[in-house]
């Protein structure tokens, strides 16, 4: 056993990590609201000789070598910490005891890994040339998301040289990890359309403003907001995922709405998208005498990798007996609030992928998934191999 060649002992923490992690699981908590998360954490790096500082209300921050700070670097590796509001469909042992929440995206994994390589720094501190932030980051689920916003405005990753983080990916097989330098994940708008026109009988639509018409042409024409206003490089996709309108069978409502999301990977993209979307709306109302008020909110920004951090997380995959290392299917259009961290220092997100051959493994926010505790080991070399790799005495 030796800092260097640490496999043994994290398989050693491992079963204690899996009981951890299924506790997390049993009760999820959302973004903002992690108190008991919060206080299993603190009690963890506690016990270990760190002393964990609150930020961002229920996360916590933790420095391997405070003695270090201002003196050589500090990277930070994060963990997000909260649950999504859905149910859980499983009869798992461990399933969630709170109805509408669940831990179905796998941070509860994401904690665990993190507390397994707090307990292997703790042990090889005098090993590390250099400090390691532990940030456990609350509200990264879009709900209540922007926890790494707020840990950043509070001042988180003040004297942090690189800040790493991962996700678990069912969609992708066992034994590989995913990442590109550049953008890696979408920037996200959500956007609501509400078209107002006349209503009336359903026999008589011609003294109608039908708005539901309206609004069928206007989902029809957004689409062209990527395929007719982007290149063939693209770069952004264009999602209508709620359309209500009427109640009765025999009426024409006066309103209808609908909701969705853009993803793109350059602002340039985004402002192409978005200007066509205003047109689009403006013009769906004249065609049709109604009124189209579009609302767009900005929600997570694009998230870049740092190209020599990138190649540290290829350097400790490719040392990894079992991993495999590519960037297929990436950049991804989902969203996540890490990019706030990577918008502050040179940043590396990863992906480990858990699907198990042959078989259909549920994906993050299915209500049948659960985290992988396999993945934990992995999850432990990666992290402690990246600070070895950039923090070696």
């Amino acid at each position: 056993m030796s800092w260097e060649d640490p496999l043994d002992e994290i398989e050693a923490l491992a079963p204690t990590l899996t009981e951890i992690r299924r506790d997390i699981h049993k009760h999820p908590e959302l973004g903002f609201e992690e108190v008991r998360t919060q206080r299993l954490i603190k009690s963890w790096l506690t016990q270990l000789g760190f002393e964990p500082q609150e930020c961002a209300r229920t996360g916590l921050i933790a420095d391997l070598r405070p003695e270090l700070h201002g003196q050589g670097r500090t990277i930070a590796l994060r963990a997000d910490i909260d649950c999504l509001p859905m149910a859980e469909h499983t009869e798992l042992e461990w399933r969630s005891i709170h109805d509408g929440r669940a831990h179905k995206c796998g941070h509860d994994g994401h904690t665990a890994i993190l507390l397994g390589t707090a307990a292997m720094l703790a042990r090889y501190r005098e090993h590390v040339g250099g400090n390691v932030r532990l940030v456990f980051q609350p509200a990264e689920e879009g709900v209540n998301g922007g926890g790494a916003k707020v840990m950043v405005a509070e001042r988180a990753l003040e004297g942090v040289s690189e800040i790493y983080g991962l996700h678990n990916w069912p969609l992708y097989p066992r034994g590989e990890l995913r990442v590109i330098s550049g953008p890696i994940m979408a920037q996200v708008h959500t956007f609501e359309i509400t078209v107002r026109g006349k209503g009336g009988h359903a026999s008589q639509p011609q003294d109608c403003r039908d708005p539901i018409v309206a609004a069928a042409a206007l989902i029809n024409s957004l689409q062209t907001a990527i395929s007719r206003g982007l290149s063939a490089a693209g770069g952004a996709v264009l999602s209508v995922c709620t359309f209500e309108a009427g109640e009765a069978v025999n009426v024409i409502p006066e309103v209808a709405r609908m909701t969705g999301t853009v993803r793109s990977f350059t602002d340039t993209a985004t402002e192409r998208v978005l200007a066509r979307m205003r047109e689009l709306a403006k013009g769906i109302g004249a065609a049709y005498g109604v009124e189209v008020d579009l609302a767009l909110e900005t929600g997570y920004p694009v998230l870049v990798n740092n190209v020599e951090c990138v190649e540290a997380v290829a350097r400790v995959a490719a040392g990894i007996p079992g991993l495999s290392l590519n960037g297929r299917d990436l950049p991804m259009a989902g969203g996540e609030d890490f990019a706030y961290f990577a918008a502050e220092v040179p940043a590396a997100y990863f992906f480990l992928g858990a699907g198990r051959e042959g078989e259909s493994t549920p994906g993050c926010h299915h209500p049948h998934f659960d985290f992988d505790d396999e993945l934990i080991p992995t999850g432990m070399q990666m992290f402690l191999g990246l600070v070895r790799d950039r923090l070696s005495v």
